[in-house]
């Protein structure tokens, strides 16, 4: 689950070469809502569409639809979004949960068309998580977003889904992490010595950020080492197989995994 982020200037450091690539956005890109990692591309889900950040000064639009992604999230290579219809559409507004097999080019409604604006998503195998802005609630789905049941309040900045059985997950709530096993019906905090901006998850692999670095677990949380040290405070991150996405002011630093 992401937090919405607003972007001015988007550049990519490749850290295996340590070279810097300037990049801006397109001007009409007003606002930049998540950057996520999709295999080996980097998505942008905007208020003007979703794009695709290529290399200097080329954030290429994605599809024919520039509907206002807010929330979006990948599992594998199956694209989740949800956010508002693009003006002139016909589609009842909010838009629900959208799914794309095609990496964006079209979507299909699953469900809550109309009726839910998710502002953040986490996806992984047959689970869901939505922050859903429309009732301030957060809300959950074991079959892909078919059906959905309230799990509570949205006191959660981000969520991480963890590998193993349905309903374990880590969250973030005021810097700090918390850890359940059965969707946040039960919650316990795992101890960390700074304040926490983000957490994402990848297989069995967990990541968080705090204050300028990135933390590896490989035990899903017990123990942490080190694993990149930036130049400023991190606000995001975002991870594919294949690479991490970190999101320090208004630059997106690329860390290959592969």
């Amino acid at each position: 689950m992401k937090k919405r982020i607003q972007l001015s200037a988007v550049a990519a450091i490749f850290l295996s070469q340590i070279t810097v690539v300037q990049a801006q956005t397109f001007n009409s890109v007003t606002h930049i809502h998540s950057v996520k990692t999709f295999g080996e591309r980097i998505l942008m889900g905007t208020h003007e569409g979703l794009f695709e950040f290529i290399s200097q000064n080329n954030m290429s639009p994605i599809g024919k639809d520039p509907f206002d992604v807010m929330g979006l999230d990948a599992d594998k290579t199956t694209l989740f979004a949800s956010g508002h219809p693009s003006p002139g559409s016909k589609l009842p507004n909010p838009l629900g949960l959208l799914r794309s097999t095609d990496g964006g080019k079209t979507w299909k409604s699953i469900s809550l068309l109309g009726a839910v604006d998710f502002h953040s998503l986490e996806v992984s195998g047959n689970q869901i998580y939505g922050s859903n802005a429309t009732a301030g609630s957060l809300m959950y789905s074991n079959n892909l977003g078919k059906s959905w049941k309230k799990i509570g309040a949205l006191k959660f900045s981000d969520i991480a889904i963890l590998s193993g059985s349905p309903g374990r997950a880590v969250s973030l709530q005021n810097g700090t992490l918390l850890k359940t096993t059965n969707s946040f019906k039960v919650t316990t905090d795992l101890k960390f010595k700074f304040p926490i901006s983000a957490v994402e998850s990848i297989g069995k692999e967990l990541y968080i950020a705090a204050q300028d670095k990135v933390y590896r677990s490989l035990d899903q949380g017990s123990s942490w080492k080190l694993f990149k040290s930036f130049k400023g405070e991190i606000s995001d991150i975002s991870a594919s197989s294949k690479q991490l996405a970190v999101v320090v002011g208004g630059e997106v630093l690329i860390a290959k995994l592969t």
